[in-house]
C-alpha cells in the first residue's frame, strides 16, 4: 500500500478525497465480495479498498451485505468494517443479527454493544445470558453486560459467571469485570485469586484494574507464590494505584534476567502489557525496549504489544506520538507482527479507527499526521 493511498483514508469518515473517488456500486460490491477470498492479498485489498470508499455509499453496500449476502464470512467481514464507519444505524444493525445463526455475526455484534453501550438492551442481554453457550460468543456478551455494570440486574447476573462454569468461559468473565471496574465483584474475583489454578493469573490483573482497597488488599494478601505469578502481581498493584517506576522496572528486569524460565519471561512480558494497556507510557517504552533482545523475547513483546493496543488504543497511539522516531518505527514492526498472530479482527479494526480520527485531527504536514499515516500503511489498513 502507497503513503498516497494511506494518506486518502479519510473517506471513511465522510470526507470525501479528490484522490480517491467513491467506488461505483458495482465495484464496491465485488470487493465486498472478495473479503471472504481464500488470496490473501485479494481480501486484504477488498478490506481496504472499501474502506476508501465514500461512507454514504459504503456504509449502504455494508448494511446490505450484513443482511443478505450468502457467504457468512462476508456478513462478518463486512460487520467489521461498518463498525468503523461510526455510522449512526449501526444499532439498528447490532439488534437485528443478536439472534442470527452467524456465530462471528453474533460475537462482532456484542462487542460492539461493549464500546457502545446502551442500557435499553439491558434486559435483551441478560435474557441471552441464560441461552448463548458459542465458545466465543459468550464471552463478547459478557463484556457487553459488564459495560452496563452500574445496573443492580446486570450485578446480580455477571457475579456468578465468576465461579460457575467452564474456565474458559469464567476467564471471560473475570476478565470483564476487571476492565470494567466492576468494584461489586471484588469478592468474587479475589476468591479465584487466592487459589491456584489457571484463572489465578486472569484474576489477579482483574483485581489490579478494578482497584479499591479491598483490592489492593486482597493483591497484599497473596504471600509465598511462584515468581511469574509474582509479576503479575506487581504489575496489577500498580493498576491497583501504586507506584509504578520501580514494578516497571523490576518487569523489564525478570524478562531478561538470567535462566529466567520461559513462563516467568512471559509473566513479566504481559504485566507490562497489561499496564500498557492501562495507559503507561512509561511502560510501553520498556515494553518495546525488550524487543531488542531479539528471538522468542521480540515475539513475545511483539503479540503483547499488539495486545495492548487493541485494548487502549488511543493510549499506545499517543505514546507512539511522544515517542522518538527510532521507537516508532520498531514499536510499528512489532505491531505489524503481533496483529499477524492475534486474529482479532473487530479489536483491530477499532485501531484502525482510532488511528483514522487521529490522522485527522492533526494538523496537515505534522508528524502526528504523518504517524498516523504511517500506521495505516505500515499495518496495512
Amino acid at each position: 500500500m502507497t503513503a498516497a493511498i494511506a494518506l486518502s483514508f479519510g473517506t471513511a469518515a465522510g470526507a470525501q478525497s479528490a484522490s480517491s473517488p467513491a467506488a461505483p456500486p458495482a465495484e464496491l460490491k465485488t470487493h465486498i465480495g472478495n473479503l471472504a477470498s481464500i488470496d490473501y492479498p485479494t481480501r486484504m485489498n477488498a478490506a481496504r479498498m472499501v474502506r476508501r470508499a465514500d461512507a454514504t455509499v459504503a456504509v449502504g453496500a455494508l448494511r446490505e451485505a450484513v443482511a443478505k449476502h450468502p457467504d457468512e464470512f462476508v456478513r462478518y467481514r463486512a460487520f467489521v468494517l461498518l463498525s468503523a464507519f461510526n455510522d449512526r444505524q449501526t444499532g439498528d444493525v447490532v439488534r437485528t443479527v443478536l439472534r442470527d445463526r452467524n456465530d462471528r455475526l453474533r460475537e462482532s455484534a456484542y462487542k460492539w454493544l461493549e464500546l457502545q453501550p446502551d442500557p435499553s438492551m439491558t434486559s435483551t442481554l441478560v435474557a441471552a445470558l441464560q441461552t448463548e453457550q458459542a465458545e466465543f460468543v459468550r464471552p463478547a456478551l459478557v463484556g457487553a453486560l459488564a459495560a452496563l455494570g452500574d445496573n443492580p440486574q446486570v450485578q446480580r447476573a455477571l457475579v456468578p459467571e465468576v465461579t460457575r462454569g467452564v474456565d474458559f468461559f469464567r476467564g471471560a468473565a473475570i476478565d470483564s469485570l476487571g476492565r470494567h471496574r466492576a468494584a461489586y465483584a471484588v469478592d468474587a474475583v479475589a476468591g479465584v485469586a487466592a487459589l491456584e489454578g489457571p484463572l489465578q493469573d486472569d484474576a489477579v490483573v482483574a483485581l489490579g484494574r478494578i482497584g479499591g482497597p479491598r483490592a489492593r488488599a486482597a493483591l497484599a494478601g497473596l504471600k509465598t507464590v511462584p515468581a511469574a505469578l509474582s509479576a503479575t502481581i506487581r504489575a496489577a498493584q500498580c493498576l491497583a494505584g501504586e507506584p509504578c517506576e520501580p514494578i516497571i522496572k523490576a518487569l523489564a528486569e525478570g524478562a531478561t534476567a538470567p535462566g529466567a524460565s520461559a513462563t516467568s519471561v512471559r509473566a513479566a512480558v504481559n504485566g507490562l502489557s497489561a499496564i500498557v494497556a492501562g495507559g503507561n507510557q512509561a511502560a510501553a517504552t520498556a515494553l518495546v525496549g525488550l524487543a531488542g533482545r531479539g528471538g522468542g523475547l521480540r515475539d513475545e513483546v511483539a503479540l503483547s504489544l499488539a495486545a495492548a493496543a487493541v485494548r487502549n488504543p488511543a493510549a499506545v497511539i499517543a505514546w507512539l506520538d511522544a515517542a522518538s522516531e527510532p521507537s516508532r518505527g520498531a514499536a510499528i514492526d512489532l505491531l505489524r507482527t503481533g496483529f499477524e498472530d492475534l486474529e482479532e479482527d473487530f479489536a483491530e479494526e477499532q485501531f484502525f479507527a482510532t488511528a483514522r480520527a487521529f490522522y485527522w485531527k492533526a494538523s496537515d504536514g505534522s508528524t502526528s499526521r504523518n504517524l498516523a499515516a504511517s500506521i495505516i500503511q505500515k499495518l496495512e489498513f
